[in-house]
């Protein structure tokens, strides 16, 4: 059964009903996964999807794809980035090559790199860092659109922004709170700034900082977009995100969670924003104020995926030591049910048989993505030359060589 809480102060409001003016308390959905997290599991694609589809990506001179390949649905595309600087469009049914989108370069119509960006389903535009924090928007044609820059200015470093879509005209933006300034949610349309909503805390942000307070800076591998470690000179610590993972879509709803919070916010550009669903983290809590703590064993969750059914979502542990470990964790919504386990583990495909699965994103309509390297796919095959009973959208990739594109796996 599904767990809920009332909510605190900020997540109260207030209904006349009827002449006593009675006041109503809004729920917020639970959803625990320090629990689970105290007792892991393994993920099964069936725990997760009603159906996995295979595309085999076209393999040419003119169309390979890089390292580090990461993959999102974008209406009937597979758009796919690999390296810094390559962005190609596939055909989502047959994985026929369509076009590159744009290009790395100093040149008013070129992107610094192909990571941190969002693709808007609404308009079929991809959008992508520029420089000196501008945004540079691509057609899914393949045409340059314009470069927008962002009316508010981000703070002073380590202060952060990050962006992505709400709707057709509206952008949402985040700005990391600083010590002059709180945390704040802006909804811009164009060069208009729509709404500006402070998230306010007691605490204050953090203070701009110089090269000589930095000891050293490493970047991890997080599951989602990538995480920035800096370790000062006062033997302090701190993580910051990158990209654009404290947002998310399922289907036309934009959602949002800042680092240290337990709350998931839902953005509208007429209400704002309207707390959904609280983590309970147990005791593997991270407060705000104890940020800059070696806390063994916090969780710290840096990527969310969801459609209708399922919540895909991604934390970390010992973030600051030398036992970091990254984690898969699934919520489903119809039951409540929360599931964790090592995210090296991935999902293990029971559907089909095959090779176990790691989601990479969701598309706005549900659709979650997943890379397969040709070398794995022909590996497998080898290793299960005798099997006969293989169901057919698995058999179609036997034809796959080593040195062909990777496999899209589309799960809804």
């Amino acid at each position: 059964m599904k767990n809920h809480v009332f909510a605190a102060m900020a997540c109260l409001f207030l209904a006349a009903c009827g002449s006593g003016g009675e006041t109503k308390v809004a729920k917020l959905e639970v959803i625990p996964l320090g629990a689970a997290f105290d007792n892991q599991t393994e993920l099964k694609a069936s725990d997760c999807f009603r159906k996995i589809r295979y595309v085999a990506l076209e393999t040419t001179d003119s169309c390979l794809v890089g390292q580090g390949a990461y993959t999102v649905v974008l209406n009937d595309w597979i758009v796919v980035t690999s390296g810094r600087d390559r962005c190609q469009l596939f055909d989502k049914k047959t994985g026929r090559f369509i076009r590159s989108i744009g290009h790395v370069g100093e040149d008013p119509e070129g992107y610094s790199n192909v990571h941190g960006g969002w693709q808007n389903p609404y308009i079929g535009k991809l959008s992508f860092p520029g420089w000196k924090n501008k945004i540079v928007v691509y057609g899914a044609d393949g045409k340059f659109d314009h470069i927008w820059t962002p009316p508010i200015p981000a703070g002073q470093f380590p202060a952060m922004s990050a962006f992505d879509y709400l709707d057709a005209d509206v952008i949402a933006g985040y700005y990391s709170a600083t010590d002059s300034l709180p945390a704040r949610i802006a909804l811009f349309r164009g060069d208009e700034t729509v709404r500006v909503e402070s998230l306010l805390t007691e605490q204050e942000g953090d203070r701009a900082i110089t090269p000589n307070d930095i000891a050293s800076i490493s970047v991890l591998k997080d599951g989602g977009d990538g995480m920035m470690i800096l370790k000062y000179k006062d033997n302090k610590s701190a993580a910051y995100s990158l990209g654009n993972s404290c947002f998310w879509h399922a289907g036309n709803d934009l959602y949002f969670r800042r680092s240290y919070n337990d709350t998931i916010y839902q953005v509208s550009a007429e209400k704002g924003l309207q707390p959904v669903r609280v983590l309970d983290l147990g005791t593997h809590d991270w407060p705000y104020n104890e940020r800059f703590e070696d806390k063994k064993e916090a969780i710290y969750p840096t990527k969310f995926m969801e459609n209708e059914d399922v919540i895909l979502f991604r934390f970390m542990t010992n973030v600051y030591n030398d036992k970091q470990k990254t984690y898969n964790a699934l919520y489903r919504k119809a039951d409540g049910t929360v599931r964790v386990c090592l995210f090296d583990d991935k999902i293990t495909d029971d559907m089909n048989g095959f090779l176990p699965l790691q989601p990479v994103s969701v598309s706005a309509s549900g659709e979650f993505s997943a890379i397969l390297p040709s070398e794995e796919v022909v590996s497998w095959f080898e290793d299960n030359a005798g099997e006969t009973d293989i169901p057919a959208g698995v058999a179609a990739l036997k034809k796959i060589g080593e040195e062909d594109n990777p496999v899209v796996v589309i799960m809804e």
